[in-house]
């Protein structure tokens, strides 16, 4: 009797653990954060090839909003631009480095706002001359970042040029193009960053339809780029200055993965030695563990509320290139996709119209991440596990309120990663999966079994009965 008793313990010692070997991952599909409105890019628009194929890369990737600035008038590429955006809807944000010299005092601060408003009113209306209207103006990039030995602009100055230009905007009759702001290099709100908010009046508050911020981790602090926004989103519902947010330029920051040391793509040059690169502008953008961290702050970013990620940057450009020695590109030089953009391309492909988005429920996992669209006839979810070993995990999906059945599922994955000194792309496959999918009447949920592969992302299609 106590043998019997032993090996029916025994049995269901096993037995549990074999239940503990599946993660849990539980997708609420009631638990709505609002419409998924597509990505932002950040596109330099001082080249622009015909080997990029920007209809079809925009398309691949969900992209609704460009963000551009032109350093030099290069209207043939502008025009070719716009065509292919035009056909998309897509809209157009302009903004600028610096403020023109003619609008500055002697100690490079903004002295004539009033004349630099009707400068971008001037601006805009060469825009609309020449076919290329913009949607939407960011009167100046970051800032709150020092040029020279003090701020060109002060939050102060800020919330006069805003009354300013839209008055100069209305006396054109450009009353459709917006004004967005402040666009801080960060969403910290300490020290004086919070009077970049605080400090508009009221009217001026009413003027911007959108934020914009520059949203990147902070790497001393261990701080990823959900964390770093829901801080600031708090901050402004604290305030009731709430609105819909351009998160203006985000990838990752972070160049080292596991221990691998990159190249970083603000200086690919780093390291030196490029003559064992296979491609001599070889950087961290190069890599699949640079491809799944772009595409896991992507997913933390749209689990907020009216938040639309601005990808930087959708090319390598020649000029920075060659002069500033940086290849932040998801496309090489020759059109090429790199690993990140293969990542992203094969999850908006398969994002349904109409989608609703979805966050996972916390997972005890640090190196996975979850999110779901839904549609009035489909839901998408995405996983993806950053870690260098292999996850099995058991998926669950309650709150359909209708029957759901399996229809596609893939899982893309780096064969091998390439050692740092041949500077050579990691090759990325996308494999098609099958999946058995179980109906939990209990629980009124669908849940199925996925192992991944280490550093592997999983998009997995489901349709309402």
């Amino acid at each position: 009797m106590l043998f019997i008793l032993a090996m029916m313990w025994s049995c269901s010692f096993l037995g549990d653990r074999k239940k503990k070997q599946y993660i849990p991952v539980e997708v609420d599909l009631t638990n709505e954060v609002g419409k998924f409105e597509g990505l932002g890019a950040n596109v330099p628009i001082s080249f622009f090839s015909r080997r990029m194929k920007a209809l079809q890369t925009f398309n691949d990737l969900n992209i609704k909003y460009i963000r551009v600035k032109r350093e030099a008038e290069n209207w043939d590429d502008i025009l070719a631009l716009r065509s292919s955006t035009s056909r998309l809807g897509i809209k157009w944000i302009y903004s600028i480095d610096e403020i023109p010299p003619t609008f500055l005092n002697e100690y490079g601060r903004l002295s004539d706002v009033r004349g630099f408003a009707g400068w971008w009113a001037e601006e805009v209306d060469e825009l609309l001359y020449q076919d290329v209207p913009a949607d939407f103006i960011e009167l100046l990039d970051t800032p709150d970042l020092t040029g020279g030995d003090s701020l060109s602009l002060s939050s102060d100055l800020y919330n006069k040029l805003i009354h300013a230009t839209r008055e100069e905007l209305d006396l054109r009759d450009f009353q459709d193009v917006s004004i967005i702001g402040p666009g801080l290099s960060s969403p910290d709100i300490s020290g004086d960053l919070e009077t970049w908010y605080m400090g508009l009046d009221q009217v001026a508050f009413e003027m911007l339809p959108y934020w914009s911020v520059h949203t990147w981790e902070e790497v001393s602090k261990g701080e990823g780029v959900g964390l770093r926004l829901t801080n600031l989103l708090d901050y402004l519902d604290q305030i009731d200055s709430r609105k819909p947010i351009f998160a203006s330029s985000y990838a990752t920051s972070q160049s080292t993965f596991a221990d691998q040391v990159y190249p970083d793509p603000d200086q690919y040059d780093v390291l030196g030695n490029l003559n064992t690169f296979e491609t001599y502008y070889y950087s961290a953008t190069f890599t699949m563990p640079y491809a799944l961290r772009v595409y896991s702050n992507t997913l933390n970013l749209l689990k907020h509320k009216q938040v639309i990620p601005f990808l930087y940057q959708l090319y390598d450009a020649p000029a920075d290139v060659k002069y500033k020695k940086k290849s932040w590109g998801l496309l090489d030089l020759n059109g090429v996709a790199k690993p990140v953009f293969t990542l992203l391309s094969q999850l908006m492909k398969r994002v349904p119209d109409k989608a609703i988005l979805i966050p996972g429920a916390e997972i005890s996992e640090l190196d996975l991440n979850v999110l779901t669209f839904k549609s009035s006839q489909q839901v998408s979810v995405t996983i993806i596990n950053e870690s260098i070993s292999e996850k099995s995990l058991q998926v669950s999906l309650s709150g359909a309120g209708r029957s759901l059945e399996f229809k596609s599922a893939i899982t893309c994955f780096a064969p091998e990663l390439f050692p740092v000194e041949l500077g050579k792309r990691d090759d990325v496959e996308v494999e098609e999966l099958e999946l058995k999918v179980k109906y939990d009447s209990d629980n009124d949920a669908y849940s199925f079994h996925l192992t991944m592969q280490p550093q592997s992302t999983f998009v997995g299609e489901f349709l309402y009965k």
